[in-house]
C-alpha cells in the first residue's frame, strides 16, 4: 500500500510539473528597429509602417537626461517615441550605463553627467578614446543611478505600449566595452583594476559579480510592471564565463534574458555553454538577440541571421537600422532580399517550435 501511494504521488508531481511550464504568450514578440545614435530622430513613416517590424528599441544616456542634478528631461525620448506609438507599434527603452567614446555621438565618451564625479563617485578613465567609465560599485554612483532608474520607472513603468527595459549593469555585465577598448588597449585592464572607488574597493571577481546581482534585485524592486531584460557577456574580466550564472539569476526572478552579437553562425549547436542555457531560459522567459553589425563581412546575411534567430527560438530580435532599412520598399537602397529575410524573421514568430 505503501508503494502504491508513493507512485500515486509521484504521478501526480509530474502532472502538476507539466501544467506549470505554461507556453509564453508570444503575441507582442517579433523584429525591432535598432534606433541607436542619429536613426532614433528619423521620422521615416515607411520604416515605421513596415509590416515585419513590431516597434524600435531606443537607447538612452543618463548625461542626456540628467544634465543637473535632479532635473530630468524626457523630451526628446518622448520624441522618439511619439511616431512609433502613433503608428500603433511598440517600443522598448535600453538604458546605456557604460559606452566607448570610439562610437561616433560625443556623448557616448561621457554616459555620467558631469554633477555625479563632483559628488565624489570614482570613474575609470580610457584616455585612447577619451571614455569615462563608472565603476558601478561605487556607492556614491549607485546612489544617483538608482535615483535615475527610481525616476524613469515612475514615468515609465506600466505603460502598455513599452515591450521592455533593458537594465543591463554595466556594459553587457561586463565592467566596460571590451569590443572597442580592450581589443584596442589591452593593458587597461591592468589599468581598471586597480583604480579605487569612492569606498577604496578596488575590482575584483567576487565583487563584481556580487554587483551585477544587486543590481538585479535594486532593477527588479524598482519595476513594478515592465518587464526587464539583462544581456549577457562573460560578466567580467578573466577568462572565466559567468554569463549563465547571471542569467539564471536574472530568469529566476522573471527577467528576459539575451544577448549581443547575432550572426550567421550563431546557435549551430545548442547542446553545451551558453548555448544550451538559452535553450532552457526559453521555457522560463523571453529571449532577445541583437544582431552584431549590420549585415556582411562577420555577420552574414540578413536571411543567415534570421535563421540564426530561428534556431536558438528567439523572442525579440534587434535589427541593425540599415538592414530594415534596406528591407523596407521605397528606401533609396532597397533589397528584395533583405525584406524576404525580414518577411521570414517576422514570420519565424508564427512557427516557434517548428523545424526552420
Amino acid at each position: 500500500m505503501k508503494i502504491k501511494w508513493i507512485i500515486v504521488c509521484l504521478f501526480w508531481l509530474a502532472v502538476a510539473g507539466i501544467f506549470a511550464a505554461e507556453p509564453k504568450d508570444v503575441s507582442d514578440c517579433g523584429l525591432l528597429y535598432y534606433a541607436k545614435a542619429d536613426f532614433a530622430a528619423a521620422d521615416n513613416r515607411a520604416v515605421i509602417n513596415n509590416p515585419y517590424i513590431i516597434g524600435a528599441l531606443f537607447q538612452v544616456v543618463w548625461s542626456e537626461v540628467e544634465k543637473q542634478d535632479g532635473q530630468y528631461v524626457w523630451t526628446e525620448l518622448d520624441g522618439w517615441i511619439k511616431p512609433w506609438l502613433d503608428a500603433g507599434k511598440k517600443v522598448a527603452i535600453r538604458i546605456m550605463w557604460s559606452t566607448s567614446g570610439y562610437w561616433p555621438k560625443p556623448y557616448y565618451k561621457t554616459p555620467t553627467p558631469q554633477w555625479v564625479w563632483h559628488k565624489g563617485a570614482v570613474s575609470a578613465f580610457h584616455k585612447e578614446s577619451g571614455t569615462e567609465i563608472p565603476l558601478i560599485w561605487d556607492p556614491v554612483y549607485r546612489e544617483y543611478a538608482e535615483r535615475f532608474l527610481t525616476e524613469f520607472a515612475a514615468r515609465y513603468d506600466g505603460n502598455p505600449n513599452l515591450l521592455f527595459v533593458d537594465v543591463t549593469p554595466g556594459a553587457e555585465t561586463n565592467p566596460y566595452r571590451f569590443g572597442t577598448i580592450s581589443q584596442r588597449t589591452p593593458e587597461f585592464h591592468a589599468e581598471f583594476t586597480k583604480i579605487k572607488a569612492s569606498d577604496g574597493r578596488t575590482y575584483t571577481k567576487e565583487l563584481w559579480i556580487g554587483t551585477v546581482k544587486e543590481w538585479i534585485d535594486t532593477a527588479h524592486r524598482i519595476f513594478q510592471k515592465t518587464p526587464l531584460l539583462v544581456t549577457l557577456n562573460v560578466g567580467g574580466l578573466g577568462t572565466e564565463d559567468h554569463s549563465v550564472e547571471i542569467g539564471d539569476y536574472c530568469a529566476a526572478k522573471g527577467f528576459y534574458v539575451g544577448q549581443n552579437g547575432l550572426s550567421g553562425q550563431s546557435f549551430l549547436r545548442t547542446d553545451s555553454g551558453r548555448s544550451a542555457a538559452f535553450v532552457r531560459w526559453a521555457k522560463q522567459t523571453k529571449l532577445f538577440f541583437e544582431m552584431a553589425q549590420k549585415s556582411g563581412g562577420n555577420t552574414g546575411t540578413l536571411m543567415e541571421v534570421m535563421r540564426a534567430a530561428a534556431r536558438i527560438g528567439a523572442d525579440y530580435v534587434n535589427v541593425y537600422p540599415e538592414d530594415v532599412l534596406r528591407g523596407t520598399t521605397g528606401q533609396r537602397n532597397s533589397d528584395p532580399d533583405a525584406a524576404a529575410a525580414l518577411k521570414y524573421g517576422h514570420e519565424m514568430f508564427n512557427r516557434k517550435g517548428t523545424d526552420l
